[in-house]
């Protein structure tokens, strides 16, 4: 019922009028004039009750966003969405965007109760120490950014096992001088996701059409599927590095995941392992990563991220034939905003009915 306090339950009476619920209807002959003008004054003020306009709840966002969403406002009496542009941070319940002025938004008194992450990503809003020890509640877009992240992850990978780069180069020079460059196939291959999220599930699903054995990585106890062959706990890690033909970041920052891939672990990689990173640039040591690519420990690096980013002018990755970088524009996509607008409208909804949100992050944890 739009714009009307619920969960006042009324019931019918068998003659035809209300009683408050778990009311009573007399059976003496001698009716108690007093009970029942009680009794109708309340059951009065209960349908009032029912039938009031319950307060607003406050959403803000770009004015962007709340124009492709103006039909939630319509249909919800309850819902109200002001533009993050122009707004009293103070009468704002939900917010959605990305981490930037959100310590506007915590002020004391203030009305926040729910944040709607744009990117799955979240470590920006944990660094806010009067987030991340409130009762607000913060949700991420992870899920519906992994088919693009995954495809870029993928697209990474196939730049070194083709050679594109390197064709790339070379074609200038003449047809016949790139046939000698070497060209692999992934079927066959051992394929490690670190991190069997949203997005690591979707990389895991991809490297499995190309005949890849995947295995994989992940602290919460994944179900079986059917493109994944084994799931270790981070402890396993170690272990398993040494199987991997082509390794894939896909954890969260996180102060646990912070460096978690150093020299340490490229040790233990394969001769020639392909490195893909698609999550967080801090997972990573960079330092370990240029050693490991110039002994050929690493055959070839794919990074979308990078510690620090940008990189420096200067830095050594950049010289290096054997690294492809993109500037963290995996999450970019045709469809991206499709999505994202899909997840809201049904976030906003659930906020605006009281039923649980979606992809709702442990703040504590850091996912």
């Amino acid at each position: 019922m739009h714009g009307r306090r619920a969960g006042l339950g009324i019931v019918g009476s068998p003659q035809g009028g209300w009683l408050p619920a778990g009311g009573t209807i007399r059976s003496s002959t001698r009716p108690d004039l007093r009970a029942m003008h009680r009794g109708t004054l309340l059951s009065l003020l209960v349908i009032w009750l029912a039938m009031a306009p319950a307060a607003a709840q406050t959403v803000c966002m770009p004015a962007a966003l709340a124009e492709g969403l103006a039909d939630l406002e319509e249909a919800h009496a309850s819902l109200r969405f002001l533009s993050t542009d122009d707004v009293d941070p103070g009468e704002c319940e939900g917010l959605v965007g990305s981490y930037g002025g959100v310590e506007d938004y915590l002020v004391p008194g203030g009305k926040l109760r729910w944040i709607q992450s744009n990117s799955a990503g979240v470590e920006g809003f944990l660094r806010i120490a009067e987030l991340r020890d409130s009762d607000v509640v913060l949700t991420n877009a992870k899920i519906i950014q992994g088919p693009e992240i995954a495809d870029h992850a993928i697209g990474l990978l196939l730049n070194f096992t083709r050679n594109l780069k390197a064709f790339n180069g070379r074609m200038p020079e003449g047809w016949d001088t790139t046939r000698e460059l070497p060209m692999i196939e992934l079927s066959g291959k051992t394929a490690l996701v670190i991190g069997l999220g949203g997005i690591g599930m979707q990389i895991a699903q991809r490297a499995a059409a190309f005949g890849m054995t995947v295995i994989a990585t992940d602290p919460k106890d994944i179900p079986m599927h059917r493109d994944v062959a084994y799931v270790g706990k981070p402890d396993e890690l170690h272990d398993l590095l040494s199987r991997a033909d082509v390794v894939f970041s896909a954890v969260p920052h996180t102060p646990v995941t912070e460096g978690m891939i150093g020299a340490r672990q490229f040790e233990l990689m394969k001769e020639g392992v392909y490195f893909i990173n698609i999550s967080r640039g801090k997972i990573v040591d960079t330092d370990a990563l240029v050693d490991a690519l110039g002994s050929g420990k690493v055959r070839a690096a794919g990074l979308d991220v990078t510690d620090p980013e940008p990189l420096p002018t200067d830095h050594a990755l950049w010289t290096m034939p054997n690294v492809t970088i993109t500037p963290h524009v995996a999450t970019v996509s045709d469809r991206i905003m499709e999505r994202r607008l899909r997840l809201l409208r049904d976030n906003i909804e659930r906020f605006a009915t009281g039923r649980p949100l979606r992809n709702v992050v442990d703040k504590q944890v850091g996912y």
